[in-house]
Parts: structure tokens; sequence; C-alpha cells
């Protein structure tokens, strides 16, 4: 069976009755809007979204967008920083062990001297003498008479006490520096064999007792009392520009000039006649020993 579509009305029967204006126009057809369910509201009350947008100017105000390193950051210590720290801690550094003041002394002399030791040229040369002497006395054994062998050992023991005296002589002199202008040390040391006792030690020793550890009193009333202070000062600010701050070992120069800038008066005077002590003590002994 065929199938004939019912044709829609045409415009004049749909606008029969209608105004003028429309009359014998076609009509536009309305577009077509799906109805959709409104948003609804929220049960307990409105909720409202702030978006506060900032300017690149502004932004980087607020946050901070430099790159930095992660790196932890290394402590400068410079000579100065080092000494201090060294004149807090001294007496608390062990004598002897890996961190002590052994080590330090033996580390500093090494490249004092270009880590090289004077005495072991010495005592190389005299340990090739006892190897000559012992071979000497080896070929002489068999058949040689009992004075040669005698006279053999004698001076075999001989050598052995010129290698000591010759050791402790170096030490003597490493200990003085120069003897017209001796090494004088700050802190005391038993095992230093010129003058064991430190300049701050005798300088305690003036100012208790006032007079020196002689017995003698060459100072002027009542100027003892500053000589602990003014050598510490010096101690701690010795030298043109600090230079020798927290210095151990200077020479009785030095010494000198350094709590000059430190004193004046009579302080002063009393101050040279400690240093000539020790000077004087430290050259005597030297010589007492080396002669």
């Amino acid at each position: 069976m065929a199938y004939n579509p019912t044709p829609p009305p045409s415009p004049a029967s749909s606008n029969r009755g209608g105004n003028k204006l429309t009359r014998g126009k076609p009509s536009m057809a309305k577009p077509f809007v799906e109805e959709v369910e409104p948003t609804p509201s929220p049960v307990l009350g409105d909720i409202k979204f702030q978006k506060t947008i900032y300017s690149q100017d502004a932004f980087r105000k607020k946050v901070d967008v430099s790159i930095s390193e992660l790196k932890p950051k290394k402590e400068k210590i410079d000579i100065q920083g080092f000494f201090k720290q060294y004149s807090k801690i001294f007496f608390d550094i062990p004598k002897e062990g890996i961190t002590s003041h052994d080590t330090l002394i033996r580390e500093s002399m090494d490249y004092f001297n270009d880590f090289k030791d004077p005495k072991d040229e010495q005592i190389k040369d005299l340990e090739g003498q006892v190897e000559a002497l012992n071979n000497r006395i080896n070929r002489h054994i068999i058949g040689a008479n009992k004075e040669d062998i005698i006279e053999s050992a004698f001076e075999a023991s001989s050598i052995g006490e010129d290698l000591e005296e010759q050791a402790e002589n170096t030490s003597l002199l490493l200990e003085i520096g120069n003897p017209s202008d001796p090494n004088i040390y700050w802190s005391n040391d038993s095992t230093r064999l010129l003058f064991p006792d430190g300049l701050k030690k005798t300088a305690q020793y003036a100012e208790d007792n006032e007079q020196l550890p002689n017995g003698n009193n060459p100072f002027e009333e009542g100027n003892q009392r500053g000589l602990n202070r003014d050598i510490n000062d010096a101690y701690d600010r010795g030298g043109d520009s600090n230079i020798r701050q927290y210095q151990e070992i200077r020479t009785y120069s030095e010494w000198k000039a350094d709590t000059d800038r430190r004193s004046s008066g009579g302080e002063t005077r009393d101050i040279v006649l400690l240093l000539d002590y020790i000077k004087d003590f430290t050259k005597q002994t030297y010589e007492d020993m080396t002669s």
C-alpha cells in the first residue's frame, strides 16, 4: 500500500485572519531550545568563589622565584680565626697522640725545615762511621790481639757518645735560634732544655711575688702589677697589624717591641728587665750545655 503523507498547511491558510504585516509573507520557524533543569542552589547557602589575579611584577614581589643552590656553604677559616681558636683550646689539646701538641710540633718543624731534619745528615754520617768501625773490628777479630779489640770497642763507644752529644747540641740550637737574640717561649714546657718556664708563667710569678725567680727585685714599687696585663696584651696583639697575634715563639727583640707598644712609663722598664732575665738565663744555660 502506498504511503501518502499529509502535506503541511499552506502559508495562506495558516495566516488566515492574521495581521496585515504578515499577510502574504512566509512565517519563520522558531529555533528549538532543549529544556534543562536549573542548577540547584546549595542547601546550606551560597558558595562564592574568588580568584585573585596578579601582574608579573606583583607576583614576583609575593613569591620568591630565584634559584638557590642546595649545596651546604663551607665555613671559611682564616689564619687569625685559626689562632684564636687554637689559643682558646691550647691547654685542652693533649701533649701526645694523633691530635696533640707533639703532632703539631713535628709537622711544623718538618714544614719549617722543608721536611728535612738537620740532625738527619749528622746522624747518617755518624752511622757511617760506626758501620766502618764495626767492619774494622770484624776484620781484626781473627788474629787480633786483646789491646786492638779493646781499643776498637773504646772507639765505638766514643762515637756513640759523640752521636748523642751532637744530637743534643742540634736540639739546643733549634730551641734557642740565634744565641744573640734568643727565642723566648710564651708557655711553659718541662721538655724544653734551656728555659722550661715560659714568659707567661714568669711574668705571673713576678707579679705575685714582686721579684724575679732568682730572688732579685729590680721593679719599681707597684709597677710589677701591670706586667701580666701588658704581656698578655702583647701576646694577643703582637707585631704590626697584629701579624704576631697569638704567636707562641718570638725572639727577645720581637717580644720587646710588642710589649713596648702595649705599655708605658715604669712598666716598660720593668718588662724589659723581665725579658733581660729570661734572655740571660737562656744564653747562659746554652753556653753551659754546649761548652
